[in-house]
């Protein structure tokens, strides 16, 4: 499942890497942070600040640390009645709510892929600068959709131009 898009799989798959090649970061732990998975992004965090082999690995790849994501609290699963107000709003146009139905699904808390990609799509077209981070990492590594490179610059030199550095920071390695 973590060559599917899923996130906490990518996780997963990324820690059993670890476990079995101690001094190397696993490229799927990197995915899932990048794709919003908390563990994946806390665990990164954690290693970087330890002397560790991965620690040197990690400045090397990431020397001025702007990889790692703010997370603004804990993801939890939602209620009922509060997916339906979250869906609501996203109805309505509002695209944190939108980014947020695929949050969750990233964090394996109660939204389906079926469910969530659509939303996904939609926030990345209504210009949510992670959303289109977000996509264009799908495309990137050929997750969820096909592979297509061309594509991927797209949405991530559009979430670049939106403001997010992270897709700067991207671009940059991308481009070289």
């Amino acid at each position: 499942m973590a060559q599917d898009g899923h996130p906490p799989s990518q996780f997963e798959q990324g820690m059993r890497e670890i476990s079995s090649h101690s001094n190397q970061p696993s490229n799927w732990l990197f995915i899932a942070a990048l794709q919003d998975h908390q563990q994946a992004t806390h665990y990164l965090k954690k290693i970087a600040r330890e002397a560790s082999p991965i620690h040197k690995e990690l400045l090397a790849v990431n020397p001025d640390n702007r990889l790692f994501i703010n997370i603004y609290g804990p993801i939890t699963k939602v209620a009922k009645n509060d997916l339906n107000a979250l869906r609501k709003k996203g109805n309505q146009g509002d695209i944190e709510a939108q980014y947020l139905m695929w949050k969750l699904y990233a964090n394996d808390k109660g939204v389906s892929k079926a469910e969530a990609w659509p939303w996904l799509k939609q926030a990345a077209g209504n210009h949510h600068p992670r959303a289109n981070f977000s996509l264009g990492l799908l495309y990137y590594y050929g997750y969820i959709v096909p592979e297509e490179k061309k594509r991927a610059y797209e949405l991530i030199l559009k979430s670049s131009e939106l403001g997010f550095n992270l897709a700067t920071v991207f671009l940059k390695e991308y481009e070289k």
